[in-house]
This record gives structure tokens, sequence and C-alpha cells, in this order.
């Protein structure tokens, strides 16, 4: 039987295997397609796709402990070898995060010191994957206007749900 926290491991497993899906697809683009203005919540395909890094590294840096770290600036001119390095330190921070939970610590709670509020962890949890898939559904928006198939969720399938 599948725990609440068995689960949520299980969203993060597949959030991070359907990232590498967006970097290779994103990547894959010419490069004046990938860094276009296209006028979303951040520019360009690219500052979306590191947005959802920053996203993680927020909530699990942050937000969870306190700690400061530096948001990819927007523009940037990544590599794909620098964007799958960032993708592999941001799972690696996540998932060994995730990895030491136990059921109860979803209850534990923290005090969020840029908001100025306590949240439970489950509650940080449930945010990101809310936030992840917000912003890959922009990624699906942007990439069928420009007629390229992005590597769409679909849970059922690929999750084992």
């Amino acid at each position: 039987m599948s725990t609440e926290l068995r689960t949520i491991q299980d969203l993060y497993r597949y959030h991070f295997r359907k990232l590498r899906s967006y970097l290779r697809t994103i990547w894959d683009l010419p490069v004046r397609e990938r860094y276009r203005d296209r006028g979303s919540t951040y520019p360009s395909l690219v500052d979306i796709y590191l947005h959802i890094l920053d996203d993680y590294r927020f909530w699990f840096i942050q937000a969870y402990t306190g700690k400061t770290f530096r948001d990819f600036p927007l523009g940037i001119r990544l590599s794909r070898a620098k964007a799958e390095t960032a993708t592999r330190a941001v799972e690696r921070l996540v998932i060994g995060f995730l990895r030491k939970l136990r059921p109860s610590d979803l209850d534990r709670t923290f005090y969020i010191q840029v908001d100025k509020r306590t949240i439970t962890v489950r509650a940080m949890l449930l945010q990101m994957i809310e936030g992840d898939l917000q912003h890959k559904g922009e990624l699906n928006a942007l990439l069928w206007q420009m007629e390229v198939e992005p590597p769409a969720v679909d849970l059922s399938r690929s999750a084992g749900f």
C-alpha cells in the first residue's frame, strides 16, 4: 500500500524525469528559438526552465533552511552541459531531502523568513509540485505554438499511478 509520503516521492521522481525531457527538447531547438522573448511569465523557454530550477532551490534551500542562493539571471546563455549540471544538482538536493523524510515529517512546520509565515513540510512539497506543473504547462503551450511536441505530462502511463 502506498503512503502519502511515497506518493509525493514518486511524483518528484517523475517530475525530474520529465524535467530532463524538457531540457533536451529546449536545448535541441535552434538558439534563436530557445532564447526568443515570448512574452510569457519569464521571457524565453530557457528562462522558464531555469526559473523551475530556481523555484526548487528557493523552496528547498531558502524557504526551508533560511540560506540564500543566487537566481539564474534572465537571458543567461547557458550551455546544454551547464543546464544538465544545474538540473542534476537540483535533483540531488530535492531527492536527497525527500529520502530523509518520514511520514511524520510531513506535519512538521517551519518559518519562511521572506514570506513571514509558517507552513508544513507537506504544504511546501505540494506547493512546489503545483508550481512545477504550472511552468511545465506554460512550456507545453509555447512549444505547441512553435509546432514542437512537448514532453507532455501523462502520469498514468509514466509514473505507474
